[in-house]
């Protein structure tokens, strides 16, 4: 009889166990996304958008960043929920439209075996109107895992010239998914003139022997377009690294990353 129990209690442990790995595998929207097709809609008419945009879900984080035909940049990062109805709760922690005040959007999602289609039916009501908005987006093959991936954000940047240490004030994050990477930033020009710039970019990425190497495929800077870059990485455990970039012409930049949990 003892036999049997223990039988029984370690199959149910196996049961239960399958259940809990089974229910830790969903509710992720992980994967790394470009908007194909961008339609707002208020009071029943279309608007079609031209926007170019780069969405990233990791297992509990996205980043979004676009750019549309006058360059202005817009971005956003946060934390996400699916549920088993595939409807998403997006909380941002920064964006470019809001900074740092929270915004949380729902959002009703369809998947598709080559991506996915997104509505935000409550985008936002302007005297009277609703607006919603729709996305469509291809999903690009995942590829290799990486001790990196997951989102970070910059505590501290400066720049070292000869014998001067130059502080950058920027506020900046960046992720890491499934081979591909994108950073988002807003760039304080003169603090007292509240001028700012909004940047991104977006590649492809590979870390290895402490050497991040980077494809940058699509940015608001023209420089960075089409450019390769071989950083060296110094991980302070899995939390927090360093980057380090060399230039002849613009001096040691070194640049201080902590992960966003």
């Amino acid at each position: 009889m003892n036999k049997i129990l223990i039988y029984a209690a370690l199959l149910s442990c196996l049961i239960l166990g399958c259940k809990r790995k089974e229910k830790s595998s969903q509710g992720s929207q992980a994967g790394v996304y470009q908007l194909e097709k961008q339609v707002l809609t208020r009071g029943g008419k279309d608007s079609t958008i031209k926007r170019t945009q780069i969405k990233i879900y990791t297992d509990r984080h996205f980043m979004y960043a676009s750019i549309v035909p006058d360059s202005s940049v817009g971005f956003g990062v946060g934390t996400y929920t699916l549920d088993s109805a595939n409807r998403i709760t997006e909380r941002s922690i920064y964006t470019s439209r809001a900074l740092d005040s929270s915004i949380t959007y729902k959002l009703e999602i369809t998947k598709k075996p080559n991506g996915y289609t997104q509505i935000i039916p409550d985008y936002a009501t302007v005297k009277g109107v609703k607006y919603v908005l729709k996305e469509d987006y291809k999903k690009f093959a995942p590829a290799d895992t990486s001790i990196l991936d997951g989102l970070w954000k910059m505590e501290k940047t400066y720049t070292i010239k000869g014998k001067d240490t130059i502080p950058t004030e920027i506020t900046q994050y960046k992720i890491f998914w499934g081979g591909h990477f994108t950073f988002i930033h807003r760039l304080t020009r003169d603090k007292a003139k509240n001028k700012f710039k909004n940047g991104f970019g977006t590649g492809v990425f590979t870390f290895r022997n402490d050497t991040l190497r980077e494809e940058e495929v699509i940015s608001n800077y023209s420089l960075l377009r089409g450019h390769k870059f071989a950083i060296k990485i110094t991980l302070n455990g899995n939390d927090e690294y360093t980057q380090v970039i060399n230039s002849a012409k613009n001096g040691q930049s070194v640049e201080i990353y902590k992960r966003v949990k």
